[in-house]
C-alpha cells in the first residue's frame, strides 16, 4: 500500500454506468462486523448478500459480497446502502489484499470517471483511510477460514 498512499484522486460515479458494483467479481471481501450492518440497514438477512469465496491459490476462505451486488439499484445505478458500504467499496478503485494488505489501483474500472486533481482541489487519497484499512485487513485475517 505505500507506493500508491499519496495518490490523491476524485471519481466521478454520478455518470458512471455501476461498473463496480454490477461485476461478478470476487474482490468485495466482508467482515462480520460490516455483514452485521449491512443487513440492520438493508433489512436483507446475510445469506441473501454473502458468500464465502476459498482463494485458489491459498485456501483461505474468507466471506465477500456476493456480485452483482443485491444492493445496486437497478432503476437509478445508485448504491441502496452507500452510507453503510464496505470497505471494499469505498476503497474502489483501489483493492486491498485481505492477506498482504497492498493495494492496487484498477483504474480502468473508473475509465474517464477516474480524476487525479491537483493538490489543493477536493479528493481524496489512500493514506486518509490507513488506520481503517489497517483495522478492516486485521479483521479480515482474524476471520478468515485455512482449508484443510
Amino acid at each position: 500500500m505505500r507506493g500508491l498512499l499519496g495518490l490523491k484522486l476524485r471519481t466521478d460515479c454520478e455518470s458512471c454506468v455501476s461498473k463496480c458494483c454490477s461485476q461478478p467479481y470476487d474482490w468485495v471481501y466482508l467482515t462480520s462486523r460490516e455483514c452485521a450492518r449491512l443487513a440492520a440497514v438493508s433489512g436483507v438477512g446475510e445469506e441473501e448478500f454473502v458468500a464465502e469465496r476459498e482463494d485458489a491459490d491459498t485456501g483461505h476462505v474468507f466471506r465477500a459480497l456476493n456480485l452483482p451486488c443485491r444492493f445496486l439499484d437497478a432503476q437509478t445505478g445508485r448504491c441502496k446502502v452507500y452510507e453503510s458500504r464496505p470497505m471494499a467499496c469505498r476503497l474502489f478503485p483501489f483493492h486491498v489484499d485481505p492477506l498482504t494488505g497492498d493495494a492496487t489501483l484498477y483504474s480502468p474500472g473508473c475509465g474517464e470517471n477516474l480524476l487525479f486533481p491537483p493538490h489543493d482541489e477536493e479528493g481524496w487519497r489512500l493514506a486518509d483511510l490507513r488506520e481503517e484499512v489497517r483495522r478492516w485487513v486485521g479483521e479480515l485475517r482474524d476471520e478468515l477460514v485455512v482449508k484443510g
